[in-house]
């Protein structure tokens, strides 16, 4: 039943009128504690026990998910250690569909296909990761895999999901816009969407791809925190059709997956865009500002000859930087190389490992460190200024046109997803993104680089320069020399060493209900249980996944608001 605090199915009777509509996956209406209440047939056959009278379902609102996504919505609610109605929300119509249309599947017969995709669909089952350049139509990818029929197409950008879409129609395909056309995706057409498209009916699946697969806004924000990447290659492996998970820059989750990888063609920098590499390590820490000579002159000149410059810096949540004011270091943890804070103890904490020591840079030993804390307004006002000429400030509010308007603008990282063509992308402190205290700070570093890359991927000039304390950070040598791959070996070997994914399964506890979690999950043999910290979370981690998500879904959940996050984005 669809009521948040009930994960256990009940038994009900089927009245004769309503006996030819209802089956796996219907969607209905039944009463319960004096009221009516949406839920879903889970199974259509059982009997109850002898003496017992049943209550009737009282209505049939229409067609639900099939029985292939209700077993795949209990094995998801099983692996991010959620409840099962929450899954099938996510799989079930959002407008009530009468009767489910005949399965018709059709193939792509034109438009242009990844060469790369081509290759790997051509492997047959399995899961392949492609490297493609930053640049790159992922339209392409998705007429490939249309190509062989019904497809699972999974991309977290509304508007590129939009594009796929249009290009998939001028291809010849019959297109299922998720999840709107829950008919049509029903009846064997391409799937298209967001990650709730990963739970689509699939009736005739030939192939599955996930474009981005790196992106963050694939994964769910709030409990429970599925991945619409792990769903897909969990389905594509249920129905033995070939999984595609593509992105510039591959993540070491996709490449723990893959059977095989395959990349674009044009070499090793194909689609990288120029990386100028500005080393503030011999600029006095409180006297160089935010902004080197070397980068003004370079916003000047772009600026001067017509291209558009964007300047990126995040601020949020970020304003805890130390830097030695003897070598000019940036101060990070011995253990994880993480960025780390100073305390009321006046010691330096990591936020990532919890590792702590006392306050000196590893570097030359010095005890003089000082806060970095810069800001995108202050940063528009002092560009401004240097360049003189006007500086926008991108927000989320700021519409697209003025956007295109300004030539030189600044603002935190979503403004590369509303720039193409720009002679020059600056990160004003790029080592806000290397020593993030996240898990996956370096790779998320590395796909803003990308970003940038495809922001100047219009321009023929176009350059990306970036502001550090650490040149030598394997972040950006990978983007230097464009090879993705040194990010994912330094990183999957620093996760083995810190039990983080893929080489552990980690659930974050907290919320008012998080202590009588904790108490009731106790020490199951095989699972570590650590915390509090000082935002009263828990982390559970073990290397057996499975005795972890049998641990949490053996617990009697506490009243309250219980937040249980299993392999989430950040574990802090």
């Amino acid at each position: 039943m669809d009521v948040p605090a009930v994960d256990r199915p009940y038994d009900y009777s089927v009245p004769d009128a309503l006996g030819d509509r209802v089956r796996v996956g219907t969607m209905v209406r039944v009463p319960f504690h004096g009221r009516r209440v949406a839920g879903w047939v889970l199974d259509a056959d059982s009997r109850p026990p002898a003496g017992v009278s049943l209550q009737p379902i009282a209505k049939v609102s229409g067609e639900g998910p099939d029985p292939d996504v209700i077993d795949l919505c209990g094995w998801a609610a099983w692996r991010w250690a959620g409840r099962l109605p929450t899954m099938l929300r996510v799989g079930s119509p959002d407008r009530m569909l009468g009767r489910r249309p005949p399965v018709r599947p059709r193939a792509a017969t034109g438009g242009p296909a990844d060469p790369a995709a081509m290759e790997a669909l051509g492997a047959g089952p399995g899961v392949t990761v492609v490297q493609v350049a930053p640049g790159s139509d992922p339209a392409e990818v998705a007429v490939a895999a249309a190509r062989l029929g019904q497809a699972l197409v999974v991309h977290p950008s509304v508007a590129a999901v939009d594009r796929i879409a249009r290009a998939l129609r001028r291809s010849g395909a019959p297109v299922a816009r998720w999840p709107a056309d829950f008919a049509a995706a029903a009846g064997g057409a391409t799937v298209v969407g967001g990650r709730a498209a990963a739970f689509a009916p699939l009736p005739a699946l030939a192939a599955v791809v996930v474009l981005e697969e790196d992106d963050p806004g694939l994964q769910n924000e709030s409990s429970p925190t599925w991945n619409a990447r792990e769903v897909a290659v969990e389905r594509a492996r249920r129905a033995g059709v070939p999984c595609l998970l593509v992105s510039p820059c591959p993540s070491v989750v996709a490449r723990a997956h893959a059977d095989r990888e395959v990349a674009a063609a044009g070499g090793a920098r194909h689609g990288w865009a120029p990386l100028v590499v500005l080393d503030r390590r011999d600029e006095d820490v409180g006297r160089s500002g935010l902004f080197s000579s070397r980068l003004v002159e370079a916003v000047r000149e772009t600026a001067r000859a017509g291209d558009r410059v964007v300047c990126v810096l995040n601020r949020t949540g970020r304003a805890r930087l130390l830097a030695c004011r003897s070598c000019g270091t940036v101060t990070t943890c011995e253990r994880c190389e993480a960025a780390v804070h100073l305390t009321d103890r006046l010691d330096l904490v990591c936020d990532r490992c919890g590792e702590r020591r006392p306050s000196i840079c590893l570097v030359c030993g010095s005890t003089a460190l000082s806060l970095l804390r810069p800001g995108v307004s202050r940063a528009r006002e002092e560009l401004e200024a240097l360049v003189r000429e006007p500086v926008g400030m991108v927000t989320a509010s700021t519409p697209d046109d003025a956007v295109a308007a300004q030539r030189v603008v600044i603002g935190t990282s979503a403004v590369l997803f509303r720039t193409h063509g720009a002679g020059l992308v600056a990160f004003l402190d790029v080592d806000q993104e290397l020593l993030g205290m996240g898990y996956r700070s370096a790779e998320e570093a590395l796909r803003l680089l990308a970003l940038a890359s495809r922001a100047v991927s219009g321009s023929s000039d176009g350059r990306v320069v970036v502001q550090t304390r650490r040149p030598d950070h394997v972040v950006l040598q990978a983007a230097l020399h464009g090879d993705p791959a040194r990010v994912s070996v330094v990183e999957a070997a620093k996760r083995s060493l810190l039990g983080f994914p893929p080489a552990a399964t980690v659930a974050v506890i907290g919320g008012t209900a998080g202590p009588g979690f904790v108490e009731r999950l106790g020490q199951p043999r095989g699972v570590e249980v650590h915390g509090p910290d000082e935002r009263e979370n828990w982390l559970a981690r073990s290397d057996d996944r499975a005795v972890l998500l049998d641990a949490l879904g053996a617990v009697d959940r506490p009243s309250g608001r219980l937040r249980l996050w299993v392999d989430p984005a950040r574990t802090r």
